[in-house]
């Protein structure tokens, strides 16, 4: 079985600093620094609406960064369950217009260690 490629491999070189890994699951791609998820990278043929570069962050992050970067947008897939907990996702879609920008940006934040990106666990 051939191994699929990385989507949006550029934002690895943004992430140097931060020495992070790649882990493949669920036919997306998890960068870590450690323990801490820092992204999520999805580009699939199903559910495209789903595509892009996921960010884990909190209702901090979510009111801040939503604002700092239009392009982020909260993941459309939030049920009552997560909308509760302190756990939220936030979505760089690849079509949109400041893809590239907001994702390098979003780089440069984890790479100064900005406490709204990342999360220890999924829950």
């Amino acid at each position: 079985m051939a191994t699929r490629d990385i989507p949006f491999e550029f934002i690895l070189d943004y992430l140097l600093p931060v020495h992070a890994t790649v882990k493949p699951s669920f036919g997306m791609f998890y960068i870590y620094a450690g323990p801490r998820l820092l992204l999520i990278l999805r580009e699939r043929t199903n559910q495209p609406e789903m595509n892009g570069i996921w960010v884990p962050t909190n209702r901090n992050g979510l009111e801040t960064l939503t604002v700092e970067f239009p392009a982020l947008q909260p993941f459309p897939g939030l049920g009552p369950k997560e909308k509760k907990s302190d756990a939220i996702w936030l979505v760089i879609h690849p079509d949109h217009d400041d893809f590239e920008r907001t994702a390098i940006a979003i780089c440069d934040l984890i790479a100064h260690r900005d406490s709204r990106i990342g999360r220890t666990s999924l829950r």
